[in-house]
């Protein structure tokens, strides 16, 4: 188990200076953001300048979550990294090595309490962070790994390649071949217990994506993805009975587009899911499929769709009011009723419409039938 515990130093050192920075506190010691007069930050919750302790409306029944690390982001732009390394004199596996513990206290670990932190190096050089999200009342394979995390969050800044991560305990089986779908696969390195890995040396003789796939020129993991999809004329008719501009209608937008760039190319049935929140007015979130030629530590859409509300500073699932899933007509993958399942037990009030898609004419993958059961 992973808790905060005191200080041994009996003075600042420099790791100390660096987590000060990226989580401020107040006179009194509490973590606390940035005030209005100041700048609000992304990944922020804040009232008055001071730390709302938001544990107990939180379904995940943690503790305290700490809501600034990082300057209060999940992500730093390279400029902000370069500045963080030459300020401090760092080298960057020491910068990242050094924010795991600040980016691991935003794990919601509701059944472990273990909290995990990874800090990931993009080929960008922005700097990513991922923490492992538990669902309380619910299977334990519905849990996202903290390097399944820093990856989708990487994927939703658009980044193309993750150089290295550090990370706060070994990465288990399920993340190492998770892993192996990237682009990147063969040169992102591993930090974690003073060692510093390829995935090879974690994962020898894997099973890959090209093991499945008969076109090596395939886009992978963090590649652009283009699936070639559109809403069947029946989803069309449910769209155009909406409200102009609500926030429902923008929700089925970015739910197709997040199915046309999901990653789905075993089974070729792409989706994607997009969230509504009502906390701070409407705002929609979203996410997209991502699939692992070993199938089981694939990530269905509704968890990279959390992510993406989590990297915002959604404080708890009780402010979804309407989540939006877009899939393939008769897909042999469908994902509407685990979906079901998941928001029965961490957002009941959400309401969960589905719209299905078809493939463009010509463009169903060969050898698919179209994408359809038969």
């Amino acid at each position: 188990m992973v808790t905060n515990s005191r200080r041994v130093h009996a003075r600042p050192n420099r790791m100390d200076r660096i987590l000060a920075e990226a989580t401020p506190t107040s006179s009194n010691g509490e973590e606390r953001v940035g005030t209005k007069r100041t700048k609000v930050l992304r990944g922020a919750r804040q009232k008055n300048g001071i730390l709302v302790d938001l544990s107990r409306t939180q379904p995940y029944e943690a503790a305290t979550i700490p809501l600034g690390v990082l300057d209060g982001r999940f992500c730093l732009s390279p400029e902000r990294v370069q500045q963080l390394l030459q300020e401090h004199a760092l080298t960057e596996d020491q910068l990242l090595t050094l924010l795991i513990t600040s980016a691991s206290k935003l794990a919601r670990p509701p059944i472990s309490s273990f909290h995990v932190g990874a800090v990931g190096l993009g080929a960008s050089g922005a700097l990513y962070v991922g923490v492992n999200l538990e669902f309380a009342r619910l299977p334990l394979y519905n849990s996202v790994h903290a390097e399944q995390f820093l990856v989708v969050n990487a994927l939703h800044h658009g980044e193309k390649g993750i150089q290295k991560l550090a990370i706060s305990a070994a990465p288990c089986g399920h993340c190492r071949q998770f892993y192996s779908e990237l682009a990147c696969a063969e040169t992102v390195k591993f930090s974690f217990q003073g060692g510093t890995y390829t995935l090879g040396q974690l994962l020898p003789l894997r099973f890959k994506p090209a093991d499945l796939l008969p076109d090596p020129s395939t886009p992978l993991l963090l590649d652009q993805q283009n699936n070639r999809i559109v809403f069947t004329p029946e989803a069309q008719e449910i769209i155009k009975s909406l409200p102009t501009n609500s926030s429902l209608a923008d929700a089925a937008d970015a739910a197709l587009e997040e199915a046309r760039r999901s990653y789905a190319p075993y089974s070729h049935c792409p989706a994607g899911i997009a969230i509504v929140t009502q906390e701070e007015g409407p705002r929609v979130y979203s996410g997209g499929y991502i699939e692992s030629a070993a199938y089981n530590p694939s990530m269905p859409p509704l968890q990279t769709a959390i992510i993406d509300a989590v990297i915002d500073g959604m404080p708890c699932y009780t402010g979804i009011s309407d989540v939006v899933l877009v899939e393939l007509r008769g897909g042999p993958v469908q994902h509407a009723p685990t979906t079901k399942v998941i928001l029965e037990q961490i957002a009941p009030q959400a309401r969960l419409m589905v719209l299905q898609a078809d493939w463009e004419e010509g463009e169903a993958p060969d050898g698919t039938n179209g994408g359809t059961l038969s």
